[in-house]
């Protein structure tokens, strides 16, 4: 890769502040020795991951029917115990499910790290052990990892009253008071299991909620991926330094303090004061090498991951309506790997005090909406799938998954209807005998490719200046309190 090769913006004053500080080399430095700092064990743990959770799921389930049973019995006993736990401890009952994979990272994880402790003092770092423990970290196929990540960002989205309920309070269900949730029950996730995950705690809470949510990834959003040609990767290692800014609490630190936000400043500071604090005692303690194997190298990897993940979920948008929500937020149905639907990635942008249980119904009933605007909805894959078409240039397999609301089959049923992939749809007109498939195939392709390029224009710095007026004036007003109850109010209709 060289500097050449970088998609450059069409001037530098056009990248979003501050990025436009600093090259676009040396960014892409950055990016290049982030990954390199990284790679060759994640490719390591990417491998035995993948391979683990296919053969754990063939070898004890897809065909082993005694075990199957066996395992099924137990998924319903760990349901019915949770479910039951749930409505005692939970402000939200239907939130039980949470509670299995909290209960294995407030266990699991702490003896694994004891384990790694006790090996390097015996015998120094060791490739098995730190392979060992980093993959029942993540688990079979990231079940462990995917299930973390997915419940700070719930936690994080439960500030205003937190997960648990009084348990003392048996005349209703009320919250936990506000300074015992602010010191523990708020941070659970974020602050008790994300340290061997490399999360930092009031992140999600400020960063994710008071910065992310106020601009969906528009320039103001400190990780942007709006100023970049998204079609190509080395994009996206250029965008990463961005989201590890992001990720350590760095930028949004900054953005806190420069628009006067003290007490968003002031969590956020807590949080990285709390996860730096004890990376520093490990170090103290253990030495850098263990510091960097077992603390920093979680951190780095769950910024990479993460980063590809937000990325995708905000890679696209309309040329003729840069803010619109349903085109820059994708929408995956029927996913292969929908932990609490998060799938619905414009529900919880537009309505994110809906709860997860509720995102598909609200998806039904704004399905017109999502219809008109030709929404960005795959269905019949999964995140990793769509970072592999977009990193790898599949943009054939892509499309394929694609599906096209505004499509009408040839004998009149609408595929908004029907919510049939692109590949799909070709196989009925082909029984049909009605519209060549190629056509319709290729008119999606060149639809994904246009807004995985849009905002990168050439030299068209007037565009860029309209943009960014549109993005100013769209900017979403925010109550300073973060205890406001301010539900968005639905999907708003676009004009």
């Amino acid at each position: 890769m060289t500097a050449s090769s970088v998609p450059r913006s069409p001037s530098k004053g056009c990248r979003p502040y501050p990025w436009g500080l600093v090259t676009d080399e040396a960014f892409l430095a950055a990016g290049v020795a982030i990954l390199g700092a990284i790679v060759v064990p994640t490719l390591s743990l990417i491998l035995i991951s993948t391979f683990s959770g296919f053969a754990l799921s063939w070898a004890l389930y897809e065909y082993n029917p005694p075990m199957r049973w066996v395992l099924d019995r137990c998924r319903d006993a760990i349901r019915a115990a949770s479910m039951k736990l749930g409505d005692a401890i939970l402000l939200d009952p239907r939130n039980h499910s949470y509670l299995p994979w909290m209960l294995w990272g407030l266990v699991v994880n702490p003896a694994m790290f004891y384990w790694v402790w006790t090996r390097y003092n015996a015998h120094g770092l060791e490739i098995a052990t730190f392979l060992v423990y980093h993959a029942v970290r993540l688990g079979p196929r990231y079940r462990f990892f995917a299930h973390h990540e997915t419940l700070i960002h719930k936690e994080g989205h439960a500030v205003r009253e937190g997960l648990f309920r009084n348990v003392l309070n048996t005349a209703e269900r009320a919250p936990i008071p506000r300074p015992l949730r602010r010191a523990v029950f708020d941070h659970i996730n974020g602050g008790l299991i994300g340290v061997f995950y490399g999360s930092i705690p009031y992140h999600y809470a400020t960063a994710h909620n008071k910065i992310h949510h106020r601009w969906h990834n528009d320039t103001g959003d400190v990780h942007t991926n709006m100023d970049l040609d998204r079609t190509a990767f080395s994009s996206y290692v250029m965008w990463l330094p961005r989201f590890v800014l992001y990720w350590t609490g760095v930028s949004p630190a900054l953005l806190f303090w420069k628009r006067d936000e003290a007490q968003y400043l002031r969590d956020i500071l807590g949080g990285m004061a709390y996860y730096y604090g004890i990376g520093a005692l490990v170090w103290y303690a253990m030495g850098p090498v263990f510091f960097w194997a077992y603390y920093l190298y979680p951190h780095l990897e769950a910024a990479s991951f993460l980063g590809a993940i937000a990325y995708i979920w905000h890679a696209f948008s309309d040329e003729a309506d840069p803010s619109n929500q349903y085109v820059n937020s994708i929408t995956i149905l029927r996913g292969q790997d929908n932990i609490w639907n998060e799938d619905f990635h414009v529900v919880h942008h537009h309505e994110p005090f809906v709860h997860w249980t509720d995102m598909p119904k609200s998806f039904d009933a704004h399905k017109e909406e999502y219809t008109r605007c030709r929404a960005t909805v795959f269905a019949d894959c999964e995140e990793g799938q769509i970072i592999a078409w977009m990193f790898g240039a599949d943009w054939d397999g892509m499309a394929n998954h694609f599906v096209d609301l505004q499509y009408v089959f040839s004998n009149g049923d609408r595929n908004a209807d029907k919510l049939m992939t692109v590949r799909d749809v070709a196989k009925v007109e082909a029984a049909l005998g009605g519209a060549a498939p190629g056509a319709h195939h290729a008119d999606v392709k060149a639809l994904l490719l246009k807004r995985l390029k849009y905002h990168y224009m050439g030299t068209r710095e007037g565009e860029w200046e309209r943009f960014h007026q549109t993005m100013a004036a769209g900017v979403r007003v925010f109550d300073h309190d973060e205890d406001t109850k301010a539900p968005t109010g639905g999907l708003r209709q676009r004009k």
